[in-house]
C-alpha cells in the first residue's frame, strides 16, 4: 500500500490573508516509483524522456509493465499494479529513452 498526493485543497474566507492548503493523499493498492531523468553526467535534467518499468523472470524475459514521460524538469510519477507484476519476478528494471525529437 501507498500513499500519493491527489490535490491540494485550500481554505479561504473574506477576511483571511494567508491561504491553507491541506494535501489530500490517495491510498492505492500499488508500487509507487518516482525520480528525476538526467542528462548522463548527472547535471542537467532530461525532459520528455520515455520511462518504462519492466519486471524480469526467470527465464530472464522481460515483461513490460508500464510507462510515461518525464516532466519539463526531468521528474516522473508511475504507478505499477502490483497484480500486474508476475509471480516470477526477480527484478524490476525502469529504463528511460530519449528520443532524437525530444532533444
Amino acid at each position: 500500500m501507498a500513499w500519493v498526493s491527489g490535490a491540494i485543497e485550500f481554505k479561504t474566507s473574506e477576511e483571511q490573508q494567508l491561504f491553507e492548503g491541506n494535501i489530500v493523499l490517495t491510498k492505492v493498492e500499488a508500487l509507487v516509483l518516482q525520480g528525476v531523468v538526467m542528462e548522463s553526467d548527472g547535471q542537467k535534467p532530461v525532459p520528455g524522456a520515455l520511462v518504462m518499468v519492466y519486471a524480469r523472470l526467470n527465464d530472464g524475459k522481460e515483461e513490460p509493465l508500464c510507462q510515461t514521460f518525464s516532466s519539463k524538469d526531468g521528474h516522473y510519477l508511475l504507478h505499477v499494479d502490483k497484480d500486474k507484476i508476475p509471480v516470477d519476478s526477480t527484478a524490476i528494471i525502469i529504463r528511460a529513452n530519449v528520443s532524437e525529437l525530444s532533444s
